[in-house]
């Protein structure tokens, strides 16, 4: 059995160009208003749309790091990272992307012997001490925080510039009373069944997605996380990304940096005004209120919808899902991922914005 993977493109005389003349692939099948490339017996096609699919990731196989690095060199241009060992995964590769902004990535596949395996190796016990309960770090923490948690325990530490992959967890978090993990850690079911000892699981990040809470409260063990310890910096973070995004910033940087801009023109990267237009906020939680807080100083209205209306210490206009999606200019997202808000913006609603709208996911 084959199969063609599909995307819509508003432009496909410029995918033409790039996936044969830039990429270097076959042209397999040309339907007129359809296009299909193949690459190593895999087949990718674009068909003419009113606008362009980009979610998802085309993935390039190779047989080897040395391809990897051979591919890299003739895509420079076009790449986003350099190559890389994801031990997570286990692969070598890199990032890229089309003209109209699709994830590229060229991969390798690492043998066994290619990716670290002694896992002791990136495990250490910082303070050795048999009278203090034992607690697995997956990775270090700022100074201080290092500093308080071996006053209490003895404790092992991931001291690698890399994350532990999931064998590693189960293998180290035997005999341990305690675990400090990172929120792309994955303590699930398994994790938590190896876990003979354990009595908590602090997560290092408000959310708590990455924990199987069921699995853990069937062992009575704790889970913490750190709510509210970032809420002011998220909100200066989604306004760094609102003002960037406004006033063009990113690209016109590069831009810049790239030795193109010969002087100042009327339309060049002209971007959008942020006073006084109207600011969405989907998810008015405690970092949903900080993000509209700023938005005072610019003299912008603020709507926002939830699960429901809020007593606010600023003014904000409670609306349903369909006017906030309607009527901002800027709709910024705060809300948890559950199934329930899981693709909850999607193509529809992508499609019952302003025109020009922009929006935030934090």
């Amino acid at each position: 059995m084959s199969g063609i993977v599909f995307f819509k493109t508003q432009d496909l005389d410029g995918i033409r160009k790039f996936y044969t003349g830039t990429l270097g692939l076959s042209l397999y099948l040309d339907q007129g208003k359809c296009l299909i490339f193949a690459h190593n017996g895999f087949l990718i096609g674009f068909y003419l749309g009113l606008e362009s699919q980009t979610q998802g990731t085309i993935t390039f196989l190779y047989d080897s790091k040395s391809l990897v690095d051979a591919a890299y060199e003739r895509f420079r241009s076009i790449s986003t990272t350099e190559p890389c060992v994801n031990a997570l995964f286990g692969i070598y590769h890199f990032w890229a992307s089309d003209p109209e902004g699709r994830v590229l990535e060229f991969q390798y596949f690492l043998k066994p012997e290619e990716i670290q395996t002694d896992s002791n190796e990136i495990v250490e016990i910082l303070n050795e001490d048999s009278s203090k309960p034992k607690l697995l770090l997956t990775r270090l923490l700022p100074q201080k925080a290092m500093d308080k948690l071996q006053e209490v325990f003895e404790l092992h530490a991931n001291t690698s510039d890399r994350a532990m992959q999931i064998r590693e967890l189960n293998e180290h978090i035997a005999g341990k009373d305690a675990l400090v993990c990172l929120l792309n850690d994955r303590i699930d079911a398994e994790l938590i069944a190896a876990a003979d000892k354990l009595k908590v699981i602090a997560n290092y990040a408000v959310g708590y997605n990455n924990i199987d809470l069921e699995a853990a409260k069937a062992r009575n063990i704790a889970v913490c996380n750190t709510p509210g310890v970032l809420t002011e910096s998220t909100a200066d973070l989604a306004w760094a990304l609102i003002m960037a995004t406004a006033r063009r910033i990113p690209e016109s940087d590069k831009f810049s940096r790239e030795g193109k801009f010969l002087g100042w023109e009327p339309l060049l990267f002209l971007g959008k005004d942020i006073h006084h237009k109207t600011l969405g906020i989907l998810g008015m939680g405690r970092i949903g209120q900080a993000v509209a807080r700023r938005a005072i100083g610019f003299g912008m209205d603020i709507i926002y919808h939830g699960p429901s209306t809020k007593e606010l210490d600023f003014p904000a206009q409670y609306v349903e899902f369909d006017t906030l999606i309607r009527e901002a200019d800027i709709l910024s997202l705060h809300l948890p991922l559950t199934p329930e808000t899981r693709h909850m913006i999607g193509e529809n609603e992508l499609r019952a914005m302003k025109p020009g709208a922009i929006l935030i996911n934090t």
